[in-house]
């Protein structure tokens, strides 16, 4: 439990969480994984003796959701997420189900790192101030990496969830998620503009504003950004969407070792080429019952 400010608590593990203390009552920042990642909360709580006051979910991700069903076991709390968020918390079976093209999941994505237990949400929450009890917080848009991913500030300390990820985290993994990569550029082209003294990301340590958030955000931009010019460069010939998931793969040395990876990974190469479609730079055509993917041609001049 790492102190970020006055009643401020990091909440580091796997999936890091926020606890925020006022008047002997707490502001719980995400659940965790699992019910032992919600455990380490309790234990916080416990351990400065105060009173769960609410808890506050920044996107529906099982990784820092799953363990709200076992705190609604254990506590009253009232529970808050952004609206369509708190659809997938609700019916969580929408996280593997879109990785899986919208057709029922295969088992390995049924488990709890893609398939949380469901979990009440008594609100909704979307961006500016939220009072609870004794808290004044900051509800700050961070979208991208979950489509109404939020991010929660107290004092001058923002709890930025995955809008950034750490630097072990892109040697690891290399493909960082997103669902839309145009949104998490922006949004991490914001972060470190934002008025805050300290930046908590939901995987990793805090960061100081200044040059420590900044660096952060513009390796992370700079990974999407070679992602997407990796793929453009590709569809010099027309691609397949698994051709440029092997193709980005080999590019940055990465070998997936199991279906969940796979479906993480295609997921962000399907952003960019969103992103790429968006920008009128290439299109999808389907030939003999295949989909590819290839550059657009350009619209002739007018006469």
């Amino acid at each position: 439990m790492n102190q970020l400010g006055d009643g401020i608590f990091h909440l580091r593990g796997g999936s890091n969480m926020g606890l925020v203390v006022r008047q002997g009552k707490g502001l719980l920042i995400d659940a965790g994984l699992d019910k032992d990642a919600a455990r380490q909360a309790l234990r916080a709580v416990d351990t400065l003796g105060i009173a769960l006051e609410g808890v506050l979910l920044t996107h529906a991700h099982a990784d820092h959701f799953g363990g709200a069903h076992f705190l609604q076991q254990r506590t009253s709390a009232p529970f808050y997420a952004p609206a369509l968020e708190a659809a997938m918390m609700t019916h969580p079976i929408m996280e593997p189900l879109f990785l899986f093209a919208g057709a029922a999941p295969i088992r390995e994505l049924r488990h709890k790192f893609t398939l949380a237990q469901p979990c009440r949400i008594d609100a909704t929450m979307g961006p500016g101030p939220l009072s609870i009890g004794p808290f004044q917080v900051e509800i700050v848009s961070l979208p991208g990496h979950a489509l109404e991913q939020v991010g929660v500030a107290a004092d001058d300390v923002l709890f930025c969830a995955d809008a950034v990820f750490p630097a072990e985290t892109l040697e690891k993994h290399r493909v960082t998620f997103c669902v839309d990569l145009d949104e998490t550029i922006a949004t991490l082209e914001r972060l470190p503009e934002l008025p805050y003294r300290c930046f908590a990301p939901g995987h990793g340590p805090a960061y100081s504003a200044g040059e420590e958030i900044a660096a952060a955000c513009a390796a992370n931009r700079e990974r999407l950004e070679e992602i997407r010019a990796r793929i453009l460069a590709a569809l010099e010939t027309p691609q397949e969407t698994s051709d440029l998931v092997a193709h980005i793969c080999q590019h940055l040395g990465l070998r997936l070792g199991n279906a969940v990876s796979y479906f993480l990974t295609r997921a962000t190469i399907l952003a960019a080429l969103s992103s790429l479609e968006r920008a009128g730079q290439v299109c999808a055509v389907v030939e003999v019952n295949r989909l590819r993917w290839q550059r657009a041609q350009a619209s002739p001049d007018p006469a």
